[in-house]
């Protein structure tokens, strides 16, 4: 994760530390504040911050944000946490504890705030965050910092969210491909060899240790298939995500991979947990087969995934 600076007065910049007590979000700068205020750790409290790539915060912190954003696709690969643990404000008596998560993959970035009790008080606040061009920002509507306590913008009192990377809240429902195992037979009705699944996978009373990719957009767990007509009631074991005649010789790529990482667990995971929520469940590996904008033989494009969970 790139640089930030944790300061006192609660707030994260990037590019220097900022020990202005006074709060100016628009300041011409990156700024992320979840409350800004003079406050004076000398006086108790703690101030810390940790950076996180354990599979369980990293589980938790996908399942997080996946619940505020349930259209945006996203595992994360770390989170910064910074708490201002009971630290009294300067002036006034009373003290705050709240706390920002930036939460992050190689191409999103969310940002949590949470807020334990928060007193009142007469000094100046800000909380929100700003950018250096002043393009994006949020300022709480709260009236009273106590009130952070209790707003939200994402119907959980006590916390914000919010998905700041700049890429659009659009669905992409898609796990990367691979990026290595590319099954591109000469033949347009072709089939990868024999895959060995590095666990069994269980499908309705039968378990299975291979697979095949076949070009046409769907798989088989005993032998290649190279037809291009659909036909699922064949007294086999199909899984078609899209069966119809496809040309990968014209373009795209099919692909698949076996993963075993963290970051992809945890949303595979929270996945399968979103839809069937009493079931309990923790991936242990996922098979991704790809069909990325490979043309239809008669023209056109598709693109599609097939992920298998394993417990």
């Amino acid at each position: 994760m790139a640089h930030q600076s944790v300061n006192n007065n609660g707030l994260l910049t990037f590019t220097e530390p900022l020990s202005n007590y006074i709060p100016l979000l628009s300041s011409g700068r990156d700024i992320i504040a979840p409350l800004w205020t003079r406050l004076d750790n000398r006086c108790g409290g703690t101030i810390s911050y940790r950076e996180e790539t354990s599979s369980a915060v990293l589980a938790q912190v996908t399942a997080t944000v996946g619940q505020y954003f349930p259209n945006v696709t996203f595992a994360a690969t770390s989170a910064f946490v910074a708490t201002w643990d009971s630290v009294p404000y300067y002036e006034g008596g009373g003290m705050a504890t709240f706390q920002v998560v930036l939460v992050s993959n190689v191409h999103r970035s969310f940002i949590l705030l949470n807020y334990g009790n928060i007193s009142e008080t007469e000094q100046i606040w800000q909380a929100g965050y700003s950018t250096e061009d002043s393009v994006s920002s949020f300022t709480s509507p709260a009236t009273s910092a106590p009130q952070l306590s209790s707003s939200s913008n994402i119907n959980v009192n006590g916390r914000c969210s919010f998905h700041v990377d700049g890429s659009p809240n659009l669905p992409t429902n898609l796990l990367p491909s691979g990026n290595k195992d590319i099954v591109n037979p000469p033949a347009e009705d072709g089939s990868s060899g024999v895959i060995y699944l590095q666990q069994p996978f269980k499908y309705f009373g039968r378990t299975y240790n291979q697979i095949f990719v076949n070009n046409n957009g769907y798989l088989t767990f005993t032998e290649a298939l190279t037809a291009s007509r659909p036909f699922l009631d064949s007294a086999r074991d199909i899984i078609a995500p899209l069966w119809t005649r496809l040309d990968n010789r014209h373009g795209g790529t099919i692909s698949y991979r076996e993963d075993t990482s963290s970051a992809v667990l945890a949303q595979v995971t929270a996945d399968v947990k979103q839809y069937f929520p009493n079931i309990p469940f923790a991936a242990t590996s996922a098979f991704v087969a790809t069909w990325d904008s490979v043309p239809y033989y008669n023209g056109g494009g598709v693109r599609l995934t097939v992920v298998f969970d394993y417990q």
